[in-house]
């Protein structure tokens, strides 16, 4: 039994006690429980069961669906050469607690909750880059689904206080729109039709949906009010004595406005989180239904029958929050159940899984009632979850050779073949081209540093009474006055410069801007802060990819997915594969495209996987002879051996160069002098290196072919 509450000061502090984790006999149980209700379909529809994969295949499936890449060549072929009967289970329990495991599942949560590294509104300062840090904290720590969608529909707070609150600053002006967005992901329902009209698909009224928008529509994005009304009533105070007209010109003054802009500087680190109010929702200007008027004020009411229970003192939004993730409620776990089911077999036991309906029938009912109440058994670990699921005897076998169309019944025989995803096709190359890959992490302490200097700036500024506010604003007005005069004639050039279509004026007159806007903020930090202050640290201009020598002489922009900016940027590798704009939650492609093969002949990776220390090249070198060879390039990047038909293929496509063995090394001639001797073996080696180097340039081709592949792209 869970039980959430919150605290003041914006603080949410989740108890929760977790149920023991299934033991190997409870998971097998388990496992068990779900192949007998698959046995029974399989009987009941007369389904052809499929064969077993080999060994290699499920290893290469189960890399692919639990770490998020293809397996290692040390990874495939010690999982190979074990003869232990346990295997598969071991290696499924070592890759649910990988860091392999964590970095996939955070590419699952940010196409879930559309995260977005730079989130929309400049003003936003770091809002996105923390609450992306803080959906890695939550799955570093294996947070349970239901706490995680609880912490986020009650977030309140800035965002380094609390990195839930990214989920209402990520919609921030559109809290009907996040209402939205929670049916969809949480809920499995689509109301967003009945924002203007009663729904034409479903049953959802266009009141029901502004009852349910009631809940969160108090809670905005905007913050520092309480601020900014102690200085105004300063000023009220101070001016009191002055007549109407006198004040007027006052306040309306250039000296004035100067103020309320170095005001504004200064607070606006402190403009942006989550706030719950009071305020009320009415009913659109336009509404046309009999059961109220236009304009109508709302009452907060859920959409499903499972009664809101509001204890005495909660608020509305954390009851709401409860309601949501009730095991009684409708949806809530068999649509967190069903995602699973899809991102394990590839499609999910109800399709679409975010549209169900009252008529919405499973494939299998049997299976998700099972599931639900797993779910709930697992206490919603989703990594529990999924070890299960793992083990289930369908997902052994091998994927059919059709796709079922979203009408026709599917019976889950075996996982569904499936083209990787952009982030897969990504982080198997990446291991392939980088060692220890993952491991290769952003500086988490460039992360920490801000959250605390974003601490430390609230902290001060909260602390100063407001006349010392209004003293370092007219000291901050006077210090800026000729950046902003500088800014202002940037601007006006920029203008100029647009009508113009003068690009390389307008790219130049931009970045003068940005050195201008910084030396502003510079200012106002450094007022407020002190001298000693670093600057950048606040608004992020440092570079979270920290110089490890571990990882000296590899390509500095080549991390996993889950490490770079999210979504990458219009061009990149990750978007030209279909990665999700995020946008829309779960908006991704696996459609192939001509600008896709371009990239793999040109692109990124062709440098970095033939650089001579990548994991790749390195197999490759200590290969001898050039069926070796040809089974590292098969082992490394079909994760399977090659067979005789292949090697003789490959083999012929070498040249007489490549199949000739490499020059024996040289004896050092006795006529070279002492001194020299050790200069002269270094040329040797380096000799014979650049040899062998030369050897295996012609198995670029070979392996580039074999990553061009469907076998390589597709998941078995």
């Amino acid at each position: 039994m869970k039980i959430f509450f919150s605290l003041p000061l914006f603080l949410l502090i989740t108890i929760y006690a977790y149920g023991d984790k299934l033991s190997v006999k409870e998971i097998k149980t388990e496992v068990t429980a779900i192949n007998k209700i698959l046995n029974k379909n399989y009987v009941k529809h007369e389904v052809q069961v499929p064969e077993k994969l080999d060994d290699a295949l499920w290893a290469r499936r189960i890399y692919l669906k639990a770490a998020g890449r293809i397996p290692t060549h040390d990874e495939i072929t010690s999982f190979l050469a074990d003869t232990s009967s346990e295997k598969k289970r071991l290696l499924i329990d070592r890759l649910i607690k990988s860091s392999a495991y964590k970095s996939q599942m955070f590419n699952w949560w940010a196409d879930l909750l559309r995260l977005q590294s730079r989130m929309r509104g400049g003003n936003q300062i770091g809002a996105g880059q923390l609450y992306v840090h803080w959906v890695k904290e939550q799955i570093e720590k294996n947070i349970p689904f239901d706490q995680m969608a609880y912490n986020l529909v009650t977030a309140e707070g800035y965002p380094w206080d609390n990195g839930a609150v990214g989920y209402y600053l990520r919609d921030a002006g559109m809290p009907l729109d996040n209402m939205s967005n929670t049916t969809q992901v949480f809920l499995g329902t689509q109301m967003v039709c009945a924002q203007c009209h009663n729904h034409p698909f479903d049953r959802w009224t266009q009141m029901e949906y502004y009852q349910m928008a009631s809940y969160t529509y108090g809670i905005t994005s905007s913050r520092g009010g309480d601020i900014q009304s102690k200085i105004r009533k300063h000023f009220e105070q101070k001016n009191k004595n002055l007549s109407y007209k006198d004040r007027k010109k006052k306040t309306q003054s250039k000296e004035a406005a100067a103020l309320r802009r170095s005001l504004q500087e200064m607070l606006r680190p402190l403009r942006y989180g989550a706030t719950h109010t009071e305020r009320k929702l009415n009913l659109p200007h336009d509404y046309q239904y009999d059961d109220a008027k236009p304009k109508s004020p709302v009452t907060a009411s859920p959409i499903f029958e499972n009664e809101l229970k509001t204890e005495k003192g909660e608020s509305k939004v954390h009851a709401y929050g409860q309601w949501i993730i009730d095991p009684e409620n409708p949806r809530f776990t068999k649509v967190i159940a069903n995602r699973m089911w899809k991102k394990v077999f590839g499609r999910g036991l109800v399709e679409p899984v975010d549209d169900w309906r009252d008529d919405t029938t499973a494939s299998i009912p049997a299976l998700l009632e099972h599931l639900e109440k797993l779910m709930v058994r697992v206490d919603y670990d989703l990594s529990e979850f999924q070890k299960i699921l793992f083990q289930v005897s369908a997902f052994e076998n091998s994927s059919p050779s059709f796709i079922p169309n979203i009408e026709t019944p599917y019976y889950f025989e075996a996982p569904l073949l499936e083209r990787m995803t952009a982030e897969q096709i990504w982080d198997s190359l990446v291991s392939l081209s980088i060692p220890d890959a993952d491991e290769r992490k952003l500086n988490s302490e460039i992360i920490k540093e801000r959250l605390n200097r974003f601490q430390e700036y609230e902290e001060k500024v909260y602390g100063l009474d407001e006349e010392k506010l209004v003293k370092l604003a007219r000291k901050g007005s006077k210090a800026s006055k000729e950046i902003i005069d500088q800014m202002e004639n940037i601007q006006k050039k920029l203008r100029e410069a647009q009508e113009a279509d003068d690009r390389e004026a307008v790219a130049k007159l931009r970045r003068e801007y940005g050195v201008a806007r910084n030396q502003q903020r510079t200012i106002f930090a450094k007022l407020i802060m002190g001298p000693d202050f670093e600057v950048r640290s606040l608004y992020g201009n440092s570079n979270p990819y920290k110089k490890n020598d571990r990882w000296k002489g590899f390509n500095s922009g080549i991390y996993r997915a889950s490490e770079l900016q999210t979504p990458a940027n219009p061009g990149h590798f990750l978007q030209e594969f279909g990665q999700s704009d995020r946008e829309v939650a779960e908006n991704s492609n696996q459609d192939a495209s001509v600008p896709q093969a371009l990239t793999l002949l040109n692109g990124t990776f062709y440098g970095a996987l033939f650089n001579k220390n990548s994991p790749f090249m390195k197999k490759l070198a200590k290969a001898e002879t050039p069926q070796e060879k040809i089974e590292v390039l098969f082992l490394s990047i079909l994760n399977r051996k090659p067979t005789a038909l292949e090697i003789s293929a490959c083999i012929d496509e070498l040249s007489p160069n490549a199949l000739s063995p490499l020059p024996v090394s040289q004896k050092i001639p006795d006529r070279i002098p002492k001194d020299k001797r050790k200069a002269y073996q270094k040329n040797i080696e380096k000799s014979l290196a650049q040899a062998q180097f030369n050897k295996n340039r012609e198995y670029f081709s070979l392996a580039w072919s074999l990553i061009n592949t469907r076998q390589f792209s597709f998941i078995q």
